[in-house]
């Protein structure tokens, strides 16, 4: 099995941001239960079409794919490490728009990526005693070769 695959790319991608701490695991489709670790989540994306002058459907040259980027962190009554919870958050966002305004972009199979950017702000989604999953939404648009 190739690990060749867009969300591989987009791993390793993620990877160079400065805000995530070196030596932490970086996982797909999985977070353990304990923190601090990382995560890329595919998910369901519309494949756009239209139809051509024969009835057939046919796939618009340009595309869009979503992923999650999530993180396992320590969580609980602490205001302040929740908020810092929170600024990792904003500072990963930001780098993935100075990613996107330099075209500082993954390869990507099947196409060019054209933007990255985030689509949903990061919140907390599954809270545990001690620790929760937060995420944010990342639309990666690309034109297809």
């Amino acid at each position: 099995m190739s690990e060749n695959s867009n969300a591989a790319a987009l791993r390793a991608w993620f990877r160079t941001c400065p805000a995530l701490a070196d030596g932490k695991r970086f996982r797909q489709d999985y977070l353990a239960e304990a923190p601090t670790e990382y995560a890329i989540f595919s998910v369901p994306s519309t494949l756009a079409t239209t139809e051509n002058i024969l009835g057939q459907t046919v796939l618009l040259d340009t595309q869009t794919e979503n992923f999650i980027f999530a993180s396992k962190e320590p969580y609980g009554a602490d205001t302040l490490q929740n908020l810092k919870n929170l600024a990792f958050y904003q500072e990963v966002m930001e780098w993935i728009v100075q990613q996107n305004n330099a075209g500082n972009f993954p390869e990507w199979q099947g196409g060019t990526i054209k933007g990255i950017l985030p689509s949903i702000t990061a919140s907390p989604v599954q809270i545990g005693s001690s620790a929760a999953k937060y995420q944010i939404q990342i639309r990666v648009t690309y034109r297809r070769n």
